[in-house]
């Protein structure tokens, strides 16, 4: 007889371009050895968040767990905000901020343990123009790059790497104007991120003053820089120089881009060209389960 427990798995199949047979295998295993009923989803990229909303109020989960990277995470917690359950993380996305903040294990059956256990923190979310970023969003260098290796052929480190190198060649410096309740900031910049948590997936920390669940963002103001420089930032090889580094906490802010408009992504996935952004925190968005 199945437990009352209910656990729901989504798992985005073409996530990090890895084989998922060995997460179902690992997640139907530990579903037996634990005696909880376990439901699978595979995104399709067809109104997912509306049929993940459909299953978990007609099964009930009490967790709801994700096989996938930053965008399908965020995704999926924006369908059970306000449902109850608890999220619980398999990082196999090609971008994983989130779990390498949470210092989630890499291994499966680790972090299965994990995505099941009794310990969750409940974290901030940020709005953006009426979207909810979890992690990290940005207008400027990173969401070229995003844009980039969405649409190019590679997958993993190296795909990431070809299409860096290409962005660094693309990118133009672009003029902003950051109106918060304490300052208006007028510059010059490289890159702006509206930066809920630390890391960005790959590991690189772009913001060491972040807390994710303290009721503030903050916003990395990085300045106009050379190729070397850039190319730093976005491998996590450079130091925080008040010179090209400005990060503030705040509860909101008005981002414009005074010259043209923007490439900007929330939490890994690409959106578009953007003229202005307003973000607000949303303290206590949803609950995440951690070792």
């Amino acid at each position: 007889m199945f437990s009352e427990r209910k656990v729901l798995l989504v798992v985005n199949p073409i996530s990090g371009g890895t084989d998922k047979d060995e997460i179902f295998e690992q997640a139907i295993e530990a579903a037996k050895n634990e005696e909880f009923d376990l439901r699978i989803y595979q995104t399709t990229g067809d109104r997912d968040a509306d049929q993940i909303c459909e299953l978990v109020d007609h099964v009930k989960p009490e967790r709801v767990i994700v096989a996938g990277g930053d965008g399908t995470i965020s995704m999926v917690a924006q369908a059970i905000h306000g449902r109850g359950p608890v999220l619980g993380i398999l990082p196999v996305g090609s971008a994983n901020g989130l779990a390498v903040d949470f210092g989630l294990p890499t291994s499966i059956p680790d972090a299965l343990k994990a995505a099941l256990g009794e310990n969750f923190v409940e974290i901030d979310a940020v709005s953006i123009n009426g979207e909810i970023s979890l992690h990290l969003s940005d207008v400027g260098l990173n969401a070229l790059l995003v844009k980039n290796y969405e649409q190019g052929e590679s997958r993993g480190k190296i795909g990431y790497a070809r299409e860096m190198l290409k962005t660094l060649g693309e990118h133009h410096n672009f003029e902003v104007r950051i109106t918060t309740p304490q300052e208006v900031i007028e510059t010059d910049v490289m890159i702006v991120i509206i930066a809920n948590a630390r890391k960005y997936g790959t590991g690189v920390s772009i913001n060491p003053v972040g807390n994710i669940s303290d009721g503030f963002f903050e916003l990395v103001i990085a300045r106009k820089l050379d190729f070397i420089e850039t190319a730093k930032v976005l491998t996590g090889n450079t130091d925080f120089n008040p010179e090209i580094m400005q990060i503030i906490s705040v509860k909101k802010a008005l981002i414009e881009c005074l010259d043209r408009d923007m490439h900007f992504q929330i939490d890994g996935e690409y959106i578009g060209e953007i003229k202005s952004l307003e973000a607000e925190i949303v303290e206590k968005y949803i609950k995440i389960a951690v070792p």
